[in-house]
């Protein structure tokens, strides 16, 4: 039996959406998803205009995280309100595919077209439009915060 207990999702795949508005999850990632993750992934609103797909077990450490917040702090109990209201558990189909919820896919601007980006314990969808805005939108930033974050690893 295959430990998928590190997995690490990477790469940037394009994809589109069929008329159910399903997106099939790139084999690669589909062939190392642990057992354990009951075929289930949580979608949620991301932070910069994506959406981000947790397997199971991944999700559940973010919930534990959320859980660790001090909840008689107004800004925590906001911050785990606005992530776990917009929290989906979707399971992935005998084909490789999660339906994604319309409330979500306005939310990113997704109609038919999706780039997939591997995020180490989570994917990000983006509309390529406006992944291709915000990337530019951050060029100019980039060089210096890679170079102060780069003192932070090791790289």
């Amino acid at each position: 039996m295959q430990d998928n207990s590190n997995i690490s999702f990477s790469g940037a795949f394009s994809y589109s959406l069929d008329s159910k508005c399903r997106l099939s999850i790139p084999a690669k990632y589909r062939k190392s998803l642990d057992p354990g993750n009951n075929g289930m992934m949580v979608l949620v609103k991301g932070f910069d205009g994506e959406l981000m797909v947790y397997p199971l077990k991944n999700w559940l450490v973010v919930e534990n995280e959320l859980r660790s917040l001090n909840s008689i702090k107004r800004r925590n109990r906001n911050f785990v309100r606005t992530i776990l209201k917009t929290a989906s558990h979707i399971p992935i189909d005998s084909h490789g595919r999660i339906a994604i919820p319309e409330t979500l896919l306005n939310f990113a601007h997704i109609e038919k077209n999706v780039t997939i980006i591997g995020m180490i314990n989570r994917l990000e969808l983006w509309n390529p439009e406006i992944l291709a805005q915000y990337e530019a939108e951050q060029t100019d930033n980039d060089s210096r915060i890679f170079e102060d974050l780069a003192n932070d690893i090791s790289f």
